[in-house]
């Protein structure tokens, strides 16, 4: 259960127009009175921690008591955060700048943060890059990314330079080159795996967690981002399930590639792992973390990093059946 702050800040804070519009969803969905909801949504949040988010897109509406207490809810994953990382080091993660410069070793691709640089530099650094992504240094869950192909701008690199400060697109990465397994997938974007990873007090870490996360037509592949994913067996690296997108619909085939989704094997799965046990190892101070991979053309490569990572993706309801559980036994006990 909950602490009483959390719940007091929670009740502060929320939107009570967003709960309002998922009591609405839910009926929709199930036909229940919206009174009987509602009820249910406060005892849910008040018991096991679940947002009103959570009880629509995990599917608590549906759940069994002995279901709802092994789901991850945002409570439970607040409290995770809040144990594990010391916040004065999200600094770390949350800017993609320092983030990139922690974890160097692992980019395997140029970059550069004109803010910190002479103009010169940065228009030097876009003449030998012609296509790059430009990104918010702050940004989360993919927006605002954008594709700068220099061509497409007559090679006017002061226009581009100008367009990149208005807009704080800070942070400049040359792009990965995705490998052609995964292009087989999906080739609109890099479709990354998302590894959850937890580093106990000896400095052990365990990989808790693996997920697919697979762009459909856009430039990103976020799951909050019109993206979808499915989750991955840790040991040998293949997706065992269909994929599913945030509005709850189920792909067995991927849309604009017609590839199979469950049984599709993730190339460099041991060699992703090791790279993301080392890069967890030189983060003691932020010890969950959710790890965004990249399968390049070079090996895996890492993408960026989540301190506060996100719980919605593990648990989606239309993947939840009447004997399922959810992922919360499994954090436990990785978290021991």
């Amino acid at each position: 259960m909950p602490s009483l702050k959390y719940l007091l800040k929670r009740i502060a804070t929320m939107s009570y127009k967003g709960m309002f519009d998922r009591i609405n969803i839910v009926h929709d969905k199930t036909k229940k009175p919206k009174f009987i909801i509602f009820c249910d949504m406060v005892w849910c949040g008040i018991r096991y921690g679940a947002g009103y988010v959570d009880y629509d897109v995990i599917g608590f509406y549906k759940l069994t008591s002995k279901q709802r207490k092994t789901m991850l809810t945002r409570g439970i994953n607040n409290k995770f955060v809040k144990e594990l990382n010391e916040k004065d080091y999200w600094h770390l993660f949350n800017n993609k700048n320092e983030f990139n410069e922690m974890f160097s070793e692992f980019l395997k691709r140029e970059w550069i943060y004109p803010v910190s640089k002479k103009k010169e530099e940065t228009l030097k650094w876009m003449s030998k890059h012609k296509v790059f992504f430009a990104k918010p240094n702050d940004g989360q869950c993919g927006k605002n990314i954008e594709k700068i192909d220099t061509s497409e701008w007559k090679d006017n690199l002061e226009n581009i330079y100008d367009y990149l400060l208005e807009n704080k697109l800070e942070l400049l990465e040359e792009p990965v080159i995705q490998c052609d397994a995964m292009n087989k997938l999906n080739p609109s974007s890099v479709n990354t795996t998302r590894m959850v990873s937890v580093m106990n007090n000896k400095g052990e870490v365990t990989i808790l967690a693996t997920f697919s996360r697979i762009g459909n037509g856009k430039v990103v592949d976020n799951f909050n981002s019109g993206g979808m994913t499915a989750k991955i067996d840790v040991d040998t690296g293949k997706i065992i399930e269909d994929a599913v997108n945030k509005e709850g619909k189920i792909f067995s085939e991927h849309p604009i590639t017609g590839t199979t989704i469950n049984g599709f094997q993730i190339p460099y799965w041991n060699e992703a792992k090791e790279m993301v046990k080392q890069a967890a190892k030189k983060s003691i101070h932020v010890r969950y973390v959710g790890w965004d991979v990249g399968m390049s053309v070079n090996g895996p490569v890492l993408i960026e990093g989540n301190q506060f990572p996100g719980h919605d993706i593990y648990q989606v309801a239309e993947k939840i059946g009447p004997n399922d559980i959810g992922i919360l036994p499994e954090f436990k006990k990785a978290m021991k």
